[in-house]
């Protein structure tokens, strides 16, 4: 029993971490006899947020399994068990809920996600990364940024970074530590996209990268995104300091908070946003094995609570994350006779808060993909594609077309 728990822990947490909590579960008090939690459910603290910083860090993680599972542990922590806080110079707080994010992750040799941006700037974890302007890249496994400017306009992101080590505190010697991070040449990097966020005060909702990025600069008072973090924060882009000090006239910061179980709503899982087939340089998939982005389009990265109020973006996402959640992942015929249930429709359209009809034709454009399998997927790849994820019709039909052929 103790070995199982023991291999438990490892997955959700760093080996040093799950070793410290295994401790204190061998020998527990009378006080913790008498908790109803198991181990990896406890409530953060703020000493706890060094647990939250190890669990950015898949430095050790070594197969698809543990990753999964890793991720699936930092999407419940982050929609349920911590808050994002913008402190202001005048000492107040602006405190707002994590409704949907994406994951995004390169680790060299074991999970090359084609669609992460790669850039230098997500090397360490807990940081906030706020998107570069894309370049092209020639490799279709790979993504390109620029290292000189951050996107503007209507195009605007920003991260959480994790899968990198931790970013090294000044205090502590930064220059050592930065020098034995380069000289691992192995790929790692990755980061959680932001995407919806609620605000505490009012229950105000921002939906969309950009549209959140220009809440942080308004409540920051930062004109743009450069005077943010040059300024504003003095170029300390850590996701963990809540001190106002050294100049910095705000800072944006993670805060663990005491969840609520019962009110919390399931936390749904769906391919993520934006992203299409249309490299030129993506092979067919009749050619095996299959090209990295079509291996990834279809992961469940993208994670989301409240599918109700996701009203503005995401929509046939929105739908296959419900979709997903009320019918098995079983064989391919089983899944084609889930597909085909009556109440289905109902459910999702009662979950998503939309008109039965428009749900109905979701499943028929989607069980028309899976219909058409590799065939169909062939007018998606390269160029052809470009455009597919703006159309919910043409989406769902390239989604069930790769469900099709996935083993």
């Amino acid at each position: 029993m103790a070995e199982k728990k023991r291999k438990g822990l490892e997955l959700y947490f760093p080996p040093a971490i799950a070793a410290k909590r295994l401790k204190s579960a061998d020998t527990p008090t009378a006080s913790e006899e008498s908790k109803n939690k198991d181990e990896l459910d406890s409530v953060p603290t703020s000493a706890e947020l060094l647990d939250l910083r190890a669990l950015l860090d898949l430095s050790e993680v070594n197969t698809e399994q543990d990753i999964s599972t890793r991720l699936d542990r930092i999407a419940n922590l982050l929609l349920r068990e911590v808050r994002l806080v913008l402190k202001r110079k005048d000492a107040t707080n602006v405190e707002f809920e994590i409704l949907e994010a994406e994951f995004y992750l390169q680790i060299g040799d074991r999970h090359e996600d084609p669609f992460t941006h790669g850039s230098e700037e997500q090397r360490y974890s807990g940081c906030w990364y706020f998107h570069r302007a894309p370049r092209f890249s020639k490799d279709s496994h790979r993504s390109l940024t620029s290292t000189a400017e951050y996107r503007d306009g209507s195009r605007k992101g920003m991260d959480l970074t994790f899968g990198g080590p931790a970013l090294p505190d000044k205090a502590e010697g930064a220059g050592n530590d930065a020098a034995a991070a380069s000289s691992d040449n192995r790929l790692l990097l990755g980061g959680v996209l932001l995407r919806t966020i609620r605000q505490v005060e009012n229950g105000k909702i921002t939906s969309g990268p950009s549209l959140l990025v220009d809440q942080i600069l308004s409540f920051s008072g930062a004109s743009g995104i450069q005077e943010l973090v040059q300024d504003s924060w003095k170029n300390d882009i850590s996701a963990f300091n809540s001190v106002i000090a050294d100049g910095r006239t705000s800072c944006l910061f993670v805060k663990p908070i005491q969840p609520n179980v019962k009110a919390s709503s399931p936390i749904y899982f769906s391919p993520r946003i934006g992203l299409d087939l249309s490299h030129p340089g993506t092979t067919s998939p009749r050619s095996l094995p299959l090209h990295p982005r079509i291996r990834f389009l279809p992961k469940r990265y993208r994670f989301f609570v409240h599918p109700e109020l996701l009203v503005k973006n995401g929509r046939p996402q929105t739908f296959l994350g419900v979709l997903h959640s009320l019918i098995a992942a079983g064989k391919d015929d089983e899944q084609d006779q889930a597909l085909k249930k009556a109440s289905l429709s109902r459910d999702i359209a009662k979950a998503m808060g939309i008109k039965e009809a428009t749900s109905s034709k979701y499943l028929g454009d989607y069980r028309a993909g899976r219909a058409a399998g590799a065939a169909g997927l062939e007018a998606f790849i390269g160029p052809r594609g470009k455009g597919a994820a703006s159309s919910p019709a043409t989406y769902l039909k390239m989604m069930g077309a790769i469900s099709a052929i996935q083993t």
